[in-house]
C-alpha cells in the first residue's frame, strides 16, 4: 500500500524533526502490512540521506514527483510534529487544514500519527478544529495523555484518539565515541564536567520573557564559578534564516562572564545519532527544545527542561521528571536550586530515565494503530 506524507516540515535543518522521520520509518517497518511511503520535504536530497527508506518530493511546490505520488497513493498520513497549535499565529493550521480538506475532497482517508498538540490560544483556531478538522480525520495517535485531552476538548471523538508516544523514542541510544572525538577536534575537554546547553530565540517566548537569556547566562556563570563546570552550546535547529538556536546562543554568550570556559559548537547540521553522541559526553544538559530533552533522556543524561511550551511540559510529565521549570518569573536562584537538587540526586535521576524510557518506547510502537485503520483502503 502506498502512503502519502504531504506535510513536508522535514529537511529544514531541525534535528528533532529528522529524528521523528527516522522514528516513523521504524514504525512503518514494524507494521503488519507493507507500506511504500512518499514524503514531502523542504530538502528531498537531505531527507533521503537522513532516512533512505522513503521516497521524497519537494514541499510546498507541486512538481511531477508530487503529482506522481498523489496519483499512486491511496491514503494520507501526517507523521509527527506539532500540527495543532497557534502560538505562531496562523501557522501551522493555515498549512494543515487546507491539506486535510483537499484530501477529503479527493475521497482519501487521512490519519495523524505520533502528533503533538498545544493549547489553542484563539477562539477561531478552536472553531476551525471543531468544524473543519475533527469531522474529517479518521484517526489520531498522540504523544501523551495531555495531547489526547486537548484533542477531545477541540472536538475530536474520544474513540478516534489513542495515546502512543513520540516516534523518536524508537531510535536506539548511541555510543559516545564519535561525540568525544568531535569534541576533542574542537579543543573541548571531556575529562571534566560538561553542561550541554540548547536554547532558542522564539519570538512569542521572548516577548513574554524579555530577560530569559540574561538569566540563563548568570546561571551558567554560577555553574562555572562554583562547580568547576564547562559549557557547551549546541543547536538542534541550524536553519540559517530562522536562526532560532544560533541567535539564542549568541545572546546568552554575550551576557556571560566566563566565555573562556564556554564553547559554541558550529551552526552545522548533525544527524540525530551524532547529536545524541555529543550529548552522551555531557554531565547534564539544559534545553528549551522538546527533542533535545528527549535525546538527553535516550542517552541517559539528566536534563533541566526550560518549559517554553506544552510539549516540553508534557515530556516532563511523561517521564515523571521534576527537573524542569516554567519560564514565568524565572530566576537565577531557581535554576541553581534545580541544578543542586539534580546534582545530589543524579544517580536516582539516571535510574528513573532507565525505568521510564522502555515504557515510552513501547508506547511509541502503538502508533501502528493509526496505520491499521487504513487496512480497508
Amino acid at each position: 500500500m502506498n502512503l502519502l506524507v504531504p506535510w513536508g516540515f522535514y529537511g529544514s535543518g531541525n534535528i528533532g524533526d529528522d529524528a521523528t522521520l527516522q522514528g516513523f520509518a521504524r514504525l512503518v517497518a514494524r507494521a503488519q502490512r507493507q507500506f511504500r511511503v512518499w514524503a514531502g520535504s523542504r530538502n528531498p536530497r537531505h531527507s533521503a540521506r537522513v532516512e533512505p527508506s522513503f521516497r521524497y518530493f519537494y514541499h510546498p511546490f507541486s512538481d511531477w514527483t508530487r503529482r506522481w505520488a498523489n496519483y499512486r497513493t491511496s491514503a494520507v498520513v501526517v507523521a509527527g510534529g506539532t500540527p495543532i497549535m497557534d502560538c505562531h499565529g496562523d501557522w501551522p493550521l493555515d498549512e494543515v487544514v487546507p491539506l486535510i480538506e483537499c484530501v477529503h475532497q479527493l475521497g482519501r482517508p487521512i490519519v495523524f500519527v505520533g502528533s503533538g498538540t498545544e493549547r489553542l490560544q484563539r477562539e477561531e483556531s478552536r472553531r476551525i478544529m471543531a468544524d473543519r478538522v475533527a469531522p474529517i480525520v479518521r484517526y489520531w495517535t498522540v504523544r501523551s495523555e495531555p495531547d489526547e485531552a486537548r484533542l477531545i476538548e477541540y472536538g475530536v471523538p474520544p474513540k478516534r484518539v489513542r495515546v502512543a508516544g513520540d516516534m523518536a523514542w524508537l531510535l536506539e541510544p548511541v555510543s559516545s565515541d564519535w561525540g568525544r572525538q568531535q569534541l576533542h577536534s574542537w579543543g573541548v575537554s571531556t575529562t571534566g564536567r560538561l553542561i550541554g546547553v540548547n536554547l532558542m530565540n522564539e519570538k512569542p517566548v521572548c516577548e513574554r520573557h524579555p530577560y530569559l537569556f540574561e538569566t540563563v547566562a548568570f546561571f551558567l556563570d554560577s555553574l562555572v564559578e562554583n562547580y568547576d563546570i564547562s559549557i557547551l552550546f549546541l543547536a538542534n535547529d541550524v536553519h540559517e534564516i530562522r536562526g532560532f538556536d544560533r541567535s539564542a546562543t549568541l545572546q546568552t554568550f554575550a551576557a556571560m562572564k566566563h566565555r573562556d570556559r564556554t564553547f559554541l559548537a558550529p551552526n552545522e547540521y548533525w544527524p540525530p545519532q551524532r547529536m545524541m553522541s555529543l550529548i552522551a559526553n555531557c554531565y547534564v544538559t539544559v534545553s528549551m527544545r522538546y527533542h533535545f530533552c528527549l535525546f538527553s533522556a535516550l542517552q541517559g543524561v539528566p536534563f533541566i527542561a526550560l518549559k517554553r511550551s506544552d510539549k516540553v511540559a508534557d515530556l516532563c510529565w511523561d517521564l515523571d521528571w521534576s527537573f524542569g521549570t516554567n519560564l514565568d518569573g524565572l530566576r537565577v536562584e531557581e535554576l541553581i536550586a534545580l541544578f543542586e537538587t539534580l546534582e545530589s540526586q543524579r544517580a536516582s535521576a539516571v535510574n528513573q530515565l532507565g525505568v521510564r524510557i522502555p515504557v515510552l518506547r513501547e508506547r511509541a510502537g502503538r502508533n501502528t494503530v493509526a496505520l491499521e485503520t487504513l487496512q480497508d483502503c
